[in-house]
């Protein structure tokens, strides 16, 4: 367990930090034994996609994947603390319903032989800066398994993992499924507005069934290009899940490029089990647009079936939050809170279970 004392935060500015702690010892988290995932090349770049590549794609992608969605550190210690140091780009809250503990955060999951529990947060001030700096401490002395989750809105530019001098670092236990799934969507999928980092759906499912993930959650900007369907179907992956409909600007462009993503997906990579996604309202499809979409998201799925392929399958996100309190589920109607996530971690994540215990 974690020992709660306010006094151990020390320092909300990236010049002269200090974990005050006489036997502290820092590590950049890109060296051995420290492990990252969740990126395609975190030795060079937090990005999710490098920014050469990005810029190709859209604006709005290249505006959104420096955001370190899904990204995180994974070690073992007996270390009877762990501080961060980092820095970051100088930001602001991007929405109104996204916590700054979701968007600049750090949160912290240990597993002692037990699965992954939840165990603090590193949680930033709410004032500007470029950095802070936090630790936690643990009430013993024994071999931790720690993952720390990165942030879900802002750039990061580097990470400093501190442990006490004498401790014992080693890699963590690898996941149980190493090759990650790799999900694509709005902001939904991005993780906005949960309220810190590990609670994403996405996040949830990858502790859920101790799997790698990566997320590639583009809030306001999933549009189905295909340069980006293109450089996704390059990744080596275990399950693609497909979720950009919020994000389509219109009916017509999801017609006009929803097959057309799930094909170059499947050209590419002709035995990935693939899983396809409407949106995930709250509020029930009663208008022409809403059942309109769905309709043309049904339709590259039954076509793909009539076409032969045996591994793609739907999920009708009209059935994540259900009853007469299903608006509880979000915060507007639209974004999920943490409720929201876990349900359809739940529903997204058992499908995902069946594909990779086949």
């Amino acid at each position: 367990m974690l020992v709660d004392v306010g006094e151990l935060w020390s320092g909300y500015c990236c010049e002269g930090l200090d974990i005050k702690e006489e036997d502290a010892k820092f590590y950049n988290i890109r060296t051995a034994p420290f492990k990252i995932y969740g990126l395609v090349d975190p030795m060079n770049t937090y990005n999710r996609i490098p920014k050469d590549i990005a810029v190709k794609i859209s604006g709005g992608v290249a505006s959104k994947s420096p955001a370190s969605a899904g990204a995180r550190v994974r070690f073992a210690t007996d270390s009877m603390y762990v501080g961060i140091r980092v820095e970051f780009k100088r930001h602001v809250l991007s929405s109104p319903h996204v916590t700054r503990l979701n968007e600049t955060g750090f949160d912290i999951y240990i597993d002692e032989g037990m699965g992954q529990t939840y165990a603090s947060s590193f949680v930033p001030s709410m004032d500007g800066f470029e950095g802070y700096q936090g630790i936690r401490k643990f009430a013993d002395k024994k071999m931790r398994q720690i993952t720390i989750y990165f942030p879900s809105g802002n750039e990061i530019f580097d990470v400093e993992i501190a442990l006490q001098n004498d401790a014992k670092l080693c890699e963590a236990t690898p996941y149980k499924y190493e090759k990650p799934v790799v999900f694509y969507g709005s902001s939904i999928t991005h993780g906005f507005a949960a309220s810190r980092p590990g609670m994403t759906y996405v996040n949830q499912i990858g502790r859920m069934l101790d799997i790698n993930i990566m997320n590639f959650g583009f809030s306001g900007n999933a549009k189905g290009e295909p340069s980006l369907a293109e450089y996704l179907s390059k990744l080596d992956m275990s399950v693609f899940v497909m979720d950009y409909d919020h994000n389509a600007p219109s009916d017509e462009h999801l017609k006009n490029t929803h097959y057309d993503f799930y094909k170059i997906m499947r050209d590419a990579n002709p035995d990935l089990p693939i899983i396809i996604v409407t949106k995930p309202d709250a509020r029930k499809y009663t208008d022409e647009w809403d059942l309109s979409r769905k309709d043309i998201i049904l339709n590259t799925y039954l076509t793909a079936r009539s076409q032969g392929d045996k591994n793609v399958y739907f999920v009708d996100g009209n059935s994540f939050f259900i009853g007469s309190d299903r608006l509880d589920f979000t915060v507007d109607g639209c974004h999920p809170t943490d409720r929201g996530f876990a349900r359809m971690a739940e529903v997204i994540g058992g499908v995902v279970r069946e594909l990779i215990e086949k």
